[in-house]
């Protein structure tokens, strides 16, 4: 082979090698790592990557205000590495962003939005930072053995993705309290001495607080330039501790800790939330066993590599012209609001505003689905529901109504049990979420109210909220 033939060849090759490049950038098959810098046309969209399996998403926190939403989120590979390069400083412009996150925010976050709407920022720190993180973890009986297993693998997963540099301490409490991994910053140690053996401790009580001071005098022990974190899960309220909540704060505060709760059904959640309030930290409310895997994950994640999206949810006009006009309380009310001041801050891809609506209400009709055994609000449609709790929270001034149909609304025995499951399911799941109990009403179906309006406007086969001014 001649000279000239064989530079034509290699030319030829290096073509072939840069198309076949080309292509795969433009599929957008590969998550963009942390240290990489994307461009737009080079990656896919955050929606097709969840959809496709090679990403997945665990909500840190939503914050829900008048006219904006802020949630951070972190964004992980099949391996529990964090995804990176989806926002700016990592993208040249937040308009690229957009369009990258648009289709995710609206499918996966329920949240019906333009991209002009969205904002997005990517917040990295840096790998050769040192985490000192001690978990706190309600073992008593009401736990039950296979919640606590869940929760158990749940830490594990996440003791899994700990740094190298980082140091972990996991301290178990009933009424005592058992230190059973001492703070190491060696890996094998902690991931061999943390138990996942469910309830192993015999003692009744639930000793948060003396839980949480023990958590701290471990992390009193990291080195000074360490930054230390401390995780309280319980399923309860105290009622064993010598120490107080008080006192916890006391020692968080001298010696730069913040503390992160998260809270398995707790009704009265306020003593334990105040914890991390007051120290910087987040608190996390929890009513499925499922959620412990994204929450005890997404909490350490975070600490590293996040996203904060903020969703401008100002109410457009064509909502207040479709959605109804004045929002009052027949007899009772003193004052109005505007009912597209309340659809803001719902799903509206999943909400179907009643023809009823009037004045004196806004009625909604919802296609939530339900566990065919016990009746609960299944996983997929629990976001739909924090965002019903979210508008009570933000109208204190609001009560609801809440009419479950089983599609035949005959009135049988069978049916109505079925719906009285299914209200009490949702009720329960609002209640936990903070809200006020007087606040809210629930009938098992059309016939159950006494109430001729919620007879009349009840979905005979959706789920029916009836929002009135209190």
């Amino acid at each position: 082979m001649d000279r000239k033939s064989s530079v034509m060849i290699s030319v030829v090759m290096m073509l072939v090698v840069a198309m076949s490049f080309q292509t795969v950038a433009a599929g957008g098959l590969d998550p963009i790592m942390p240290n990489s810098t994307p461009s737009v046309a080079a990656v896919s969209t955050v929606r097709d990557l969840v959809t496709s399996g090679q990403a997945r998403y665990q909500l840190v926190e939503r914050k829900v205000f008048a006219e904006r939403t802020e949630i951070e989120l972190v964004l992980t590979d099949q391996k529990g590495n964090t995804i990176g390069g989806y926002a700016p400083p990592y993208l040249q412009s937040e308009d690229e962003a957009r369009q990258l996150w648009k289709d995710f925010v609206t499918a996966n976050l329920g949240m019906s939005a333009v991209a002009d709407q969205i904002s997005i920022r990517e917040d990295r720190k840096s790998e050769s930072e040192s985490f000192a993180v001690a978990f706190a973890l309600d073992h008593s009986p009401s736990m039950t053995i296979p919640r606590a297993i869940r929760m158990q693998k749940a830490i594990q997963q996440a003791l899994n993705s700990f740094n190298a540099n980082d140091y972990v301490s996991i301290v178990k409490f009933t009424g005592r309290v058992t230190t059973e991994v001492e703070l190491t910053n060696e890996r094998s140690e902690y991931l061999s001495d943390f138990k996942v053996n469910g309830l192993n401790l015999r003692s009744n009580g639930t000793a948060i607080y003396d839980g949480a001071i023990e958590a701290l005098k471990q992390l009193d022990q990291a080195p000074q330039a360490t930054k230390r974190i401390l995780i309280v899960f319980t399923d309860g309220e105290d009622n064993s501790s010598s120490a107080s909540s008080e006192d916890v704060l006391e020692y968080a505060k001298r010696t730069n800790t913040i503390i992160h709760t998260v809270v398995y059904g707790v009704s009265n959640d306020a003593p334990v939330t105040q914890l991390s309030t007051e120290t910087g930290g987040k608190n996390f409310r929890l009513t499925d066993v499922y959620e412990f895997d994204r929450v005890f994950l997404g909490i350490y994640t975070a600490l590293r590599h996040s996203y904060v999206l903020t969703v401008n949810m100002k109410a457009d006009r064509e909502l207040e012209s479709s959605a109804g006009g004045v929002l009052t309380a027949a007899g009772s009310s003193a004052g109005s609001i505007r009912s597209n001041e309340m659809m803001v801050l719902l799903p509206r891809n999943r909400v179907e505003v009643s023809k009823y609506s009037t004045d004196d209400a806004l009625v909604m009709n919802v296609d939530l689905s339900f566990d065919a055994e016990n009746g609960e609000v299944t996983q997929s449609d629990l976001n739909l529901l924090d965002s019903v709790a979210t508008v009570l929270v933000q109208r204190n001034d609001v009560g609801l109504d809440i009419v479950s149909a089983t599609g035949a609304n005959t009135g049988s025995h069978e049916e109505v049990e079925i719906s009285q499951k299914r209200v009490r399911s949702i009720r329960d799941l609002l209640i936990r979420r903070g809200i006020n109990p007087a606040r809210i009403q629930s009938y098992a179906n059309r016939a159950a109210s006494s109430n001729p309006m919620l007879q009349r406007v009840a979905s005979p086969t959706k789920t029916t909220f009836v929002f009135t001014k209190l």
